[in-house]
């Protein structure tokens, strides 16, 4: 198969910084913490080596004065959902507690199978879903993924003797909310479509890119692979998009946007699995209290606290 491969110097990751945002945004809406990078300081995320190599920025957007699309519509309300310091020239929300940034993930093999488990389960549901009628113009885009996912975790069985986990209860949800949702809300499924979908090939293969190259030696897995030009792709899919959304009322495309946020929050759930597991085991090892006499003496101070950057709460 052939891959989209591009690569692209640090001098124009600014330009292109909201693709991370995408997914760092992901974890913003709806949890107790944010990741809040800032858009300069991308290029000490660790994208490097040959799994960066491979991966693309995206980005999407209207014509200043031009009529938008529903697509344009739906990115323009996802940029909205981020922070100033995610998105420093479309963010639209203050930061609250940006406690953590990208850079300090230290997500070990069992996390991403953890990760690319809990992936499978929604694209299963996101695949059967278009299956329904009224979403069919969405089968066979060329953005699935659960046959390259069951590949990439046969790989870490086979590979690193890697058992398969259960799927998470979150992703378990969310898989079961997309079917449901598909038969009641068209209009609000195609939002999550779009969401999950699109930010995958963006600021996705850019955690990916981290995660790889940190964890796996530069091993690019399948999932950050498509045929072809993934852009032509996108863009291809985006016309079917707003090809069924011509007939939508007002008031249907308005429902379809608000669902934009509770993309986000069942998307993060996800991605907490890169994340979340390793902080509190990085705290856990470093937060060992120290006790003489029976009383406590000293809490150690969190390996994370002390090397917390200053944009951080």
């Amino acid at each position: 198969s052939q891959v989209d491969v591009k690569t692209f110097p640090p001098q124009k990751m600014q330009q292109r910084g909201s693709c991370l945002a995408v997914l760092v945004a992901l974890l913003a809406v709806g949890h107790s913490y944010a990741f809040a990078p800032a858009v300069g300081r991308l290029p000490a995320l660790g994208l490097r080596g040959s799994a960066a190599n491979r991966c693309v920025s995206l980005r999407m957007s209207a014509p200043t004065g031009a009529k938008l699309t529903f697509t344009q519509e739906m990115r323009n309300k996802a940029m909205s959902l981020h922070t100033f310091s995610q998105a420093p020239k479309e963010g639209k929300m203050k930061d609250q507690n940006a406690n953590t940034v990208v850079a300090e993930w230290q997500t070990t093999k069992e996390d991403f199978m953890q990760f690319l488990v809990d992936s499978r389960t929604v694209y299963e549901a996101l695949e059967a879903a278009v299956q329904k009628p009224g979403l069919t113009t969405f089968v066979d885009t060329g953005l699935e993924r659960v046959e390259p996912l069951n590949r990439d975790i046969k790989y870490l069985q086979d590979k690193y003797q890697l058992s398969v986990p259960a799927t998470t209860p979150e992703a378990t949800q969310y898989a079961d909310f997309l079917l449901n949702l598909a038969e009641k809300n068209a209009p609000a499924f195609v939002c999550h479509f779009y969401n999950f979908y699109f930010a995958h090939t963006a600021g996705g293969r850019m955690i990916g890119a981290k995660v790889m190259d940190e964890t796996f030696g530069g091993y690019l897995f399948e999932f950050y692979q498509w045929e072809g030009d993934v852009k032509e792709t996108l863009t291809e899919v985006k016309g079917r998009i707003d090809a069924l959304s011509a007939s939508w009322t007002r008031e249907q495309k308005d429902a379809a946007l608000d669902a934009t946020a509770e993309t986000f929050t069942k998307s993060g759930q996800l991605l907490r699995t890169l994340v979340g597991k390793a902080r509190e085991r990085a705290v856990a090892m470093v937060n060992k209290v120290q006790t003489k006499g029976g009383k406590i003496v000293k809490v150690p101070e969190a390996a994370y606290s002390q090397r917390k950057s200053p944009w951080d709460l």
